[in-house]
């Protein structure tokens, strides 16, 4: 099998095994892991999450509004400056964010059970040199 298709089933069966794990939080795994980025840089401003992850400010906002609407995070004016957002995650959200971070570590165990610390180490290392030869071009 070709290393191209190796990929394309790795993410296929990723994005399904998740979608089934995290669909109780009525949740998918991109606005798990934002909810994850929030939790971890709590009161970070909506500008500045859309920078981390590099897309539109616009963008950003539509995807906080089902995190909103879910009562996982609520954004406030901030005082200092009227035009900047803060994002915090609520309590709800926290609580979820805990069984997001749980379920995406139990994702990585499952993806690298059976390799040594070595094995999984090389292989990162592999793809890593793989995605540096591609970002030259």
């Amino acid at each position: 099998m070709e290393l191209e298709e190796i990929f394309r089933i790795i993410i296929q069966r990723k994005y399904h095994i998740l979608e089934r794990r995290l669909e109780k939080y009525d949740l998918v795994k991109g606005q798990a892991e934002l909810l994850l980025l929030i939790k971890d840089n709590d009161g970070i401003t909506q500008n500045e999450l859309a920078s981390l992850i590099n897309i539109k400010d616009s963008s950003m906002s539509v995807r906080l509004n089902k995190l909103e609407k879910l009562g996982y995070i609520v954004r406030e004016i901030d005082e200092d400056n009227l035009k900047k957002k803060r994002v915090y995650v609520t309590i709800e959200g926290r609580k979820v964010s805990v069984q997001c971070r749980k379920i995406l570590n139990e994702f990585d165990m499952l993806l690298y059970k059976g390799f040594t610390k070595k094995e999984k180490l090389q292989l990162e290392s592999s793809l890593e040199k793989m995605l540096k030869n591609i970002r030259k071009k």
